[in-house]
């Protein structure tokens, strides 16, 4: 099954778009901090999260919500980190449970849900991510056997693939011959919420279905439950709903400020091609849907 574009971008919900608090998802970047963010409810939150997609009873966690991790000097790209989790459990896989494959049991853990559409880009995104995780993690004088095992876990609402799969999960190996043990502790898996191949389990399942929907009419089983009842406390707490208003003023600021820099640079590049004043008026207006006033003063502001 091969990805379609015209069902897999429309996913992305709109961001200049005004949603209220009671209708984000925890695939909305705002609500998934918010919950990683309390102090007792995030760590049992991804607690549960962390166990359904390993399909292992997790006892106990340590989250650092919003991680930063910065490049190798100011001018290289830096990273942040959804939920940067460490297992600090001993239990081991429940019997007959394998809705992930992994071979080892990984030390980090960071939980990426992403609205985004960057199909293209994931795999060498992954691999950086996992570059600046390891330079985090090992002390100068420490032995490489020391460095920790690392799992990034990325949450998507289209097929990364185009398989069909609800579970992706990338290891290195060998090419020429398959059977050589080669474990080097890196491990990306990726998540595609409606994806049906590869008998994912039952709970992984509503699990996907409900971050992507969190409604009441999605909650299917206990664990689902717990995190409901969490989200529902988080929505209602009036420091999240004026976080959320300022959240998004913010980002509406920018989306402005961002489009009026596209305008001018538009104006400019017109004026050098030798358009008339006239022609870029008109020009505005159709392509940014400007009245006749807004496109004057946009023209005012930039002329040269």
């Amino acid at each position: 099954m091969t990805d379609n574009p015209t069902t897999d971008r429309p996913l992305t919900p709109k961001r200049h778009a005004f949603r209220p608090l009671e209708e984000l998802n925890l695939m909305d970047d705002f609500l998934f901090q918010e919950m990683l963010s309390q102090e007792k409810d995030g760590e049992e939150f991804c607690r549960i999260l962390l166990g359904t997609i390993l399909g292992k009873r997790i006892r106990r966690v340590r989250i650092i919500p919003q991680k930063n991790i910065l490049g190798i000097d100011t001018s290289r790209h830096g990273i942040r980190m959804d939920a940067y989790i460490e297992d600090v459990s001993d239990e081991p896989p429940l019997p007959g449970v394998s809705a992930v494959d992994a071979a080892v049991v990984p030390d980090i853990y960071d939980i990426e849900p992403n609205n985004r559409y960057e199909k293209p880009s994931l795999p060498k995104r992954m691999r950086y991510y996992h570059g600046l995780i390891d330079t985090q993690l090992l002390a100068s004088n420490e032995p490489y056997e020391n460095l920790q095992n690392v799992v990034i876990i990325v949450i998507l609402p289209y097929d990364p693939f185009g398989k069909n799969r609800m579970v992706y999960t990338i290891q290195n190996q060998c090419v020429e011959d398959g059977t050589v043990s080669y474990d080097d502790g890196a491990r990306k898996i990726f998540l595609y919420t409606k994806g049906t191949e590869g008998c994912p389990s039952q709970d992984l399942r509503d699990m996907l279905k409900y971050l992507e929907s969190t409604t009441n009419t999605n909650v299917t089983n206990q664990d689902i439950s717990t995190i409901h009842q969490m989200v529902e406390k988080v929505k209602r707490r009036k420091e999240v709903g004026i976080n959320y208003m300022k959240s998004w003023e913010i980002d509406a600021w920018n989306r402005q400020e961002g489009r009026e820099e596209v305008i001018g640079t538009l104006i400019d590049t017109l004026q050098e091609v030798g358009l008339s004043r006239e022609d870029i008026f008109r020009k505005l207006k159709e392509k940014f849907l400007l009245s006749d006033g807004k496109a004057e003063e946009y023209l005012t502001l930039y002329w040269k």
